[in-house]
């Protein structure tokens, strides 16, 4: 039995409609989901055959990361999160003043010979519209070969000048999910290592990440995104090790794009390292969401 709780939509960067995924979910026989578009709650109808675990991924601004590693970058995984809630009704500011940083982004591309305009942008039928948005434009105009080139020369963090001026500090995020009577969770850890040379096969569980971890915990979190993609078993213990130590849950999913990631599965992640989520994991939240 397993579950996937990172998933993406049509609504965010993903490329499956909220009826496709539970469909596959289902067919996939996963226990429980949770869908967690960019900045945007999405609704999914309760389903007697899957458990719905109400989610959303949010971009944060660490400033002590940041002036340490440009390349670097955080996101939050925010379980059980209702719609009349502080920090949904924040949401609809971030994803107002991520559309003006997209259009900067364009602006910023312009200077390198990549011409996109704003109107075919908004075209695209989504919620919220990010980077990921912009490197599929790149890739219809021929201007790179694939999305993956896109971030790599262009997009990724580092390369842009105020990336994330529509990120709320990382303190402020754990406040209001806090006050929402929320769980939030550190995604994808290893993106807290990011550099410009590196490779996510690479020994990023580090003294500076572990310190890194035990400040956010001081801010809140109440846990970590140890199954991912990518991720081996080596690095799932390192983690597992390091929650036990800090009294962090644990959480896992495939971060599912859809067509945006193909080679990354609903589910299981890539075939070759299937990620396995145990369904247990979840119960344990249920306990801490149930104490909220």
């Amino acid at each position: 039995m397993s579950i996937d709780l990172h998933i993406h939509t049509v609504n965010s960067d993903g490329t499956f409609s909220v009826e496709e995924i539970v469909k596959l979910s289902k067919e996939l026989q996963l226990e429980a989901i949770s869908i967690t578009d960019h900045e945007y709650l999405t609704e999914v109808p309760a389903d007697d055959d899957i458990k719905i675990i109400k989610g959303i991924e949010i971009g944060a601004d660490w400033e002590e990361l940041k002036s340490k590693n440009p390349f670097a970058g955080i996101h939050l995984l925010v379980y059980f999160l209702e719609r009349e809630t502080s920090l949904n009704t924040r949401l609809e500011e971030i994803r107002i003043k991520k559309k003006e940083r997209n259009y900067s982004i364009l602006k910023s591309l312009s200077r390198s010979g990549i011409n996109i305009e704003k109107s075919e942008l908004d075209l695209i039928n989504t919620k919220v519209p990010g980077r990921p948005h912009i490197a599929q434009i790149m890739v219809e105009k021929q201007y790179v070969s694939n999305v993956s080139e896109a971030f790599t020369k262009y997009l990724r963090n580092g390369m842009i000048p105020n990336i994330d001026t529509h990120q709320l500090n990382i303190e402020e995020i754990i406040q209001l999910a806090t006050e929402s009577k929320s769980l939030i969770f550190l995604a994808h850890p290893h993106t807290l290592m990011s550099s410009e040379s590196y490779k996510k096969n690479q020994n990023w569980v580090t003294p500076e990440f572990f310190d890194y971890l035990k400040q956010i915990k001081t801010m809140g979190l109440n846990g970590l995104e140890v199954y991912y993609p990518g991720y081996n078993s080596s690095v799932k213990d390192s983690l597992i090790e390091i929650c036990e130590s800090l009294n962090l849950l644990i959480s896992g999913g495939s971060d599912f794009h859809g067509e945006n990631k193909p080679n990354n599965l609903l589910g299981v992640g890539y075939e070759n390292n299937p990620i396995k989520v145990p369904l247990n994991l979840l119960s344990k939240m249920e306990e801490e969401y149930a104490k909220l």
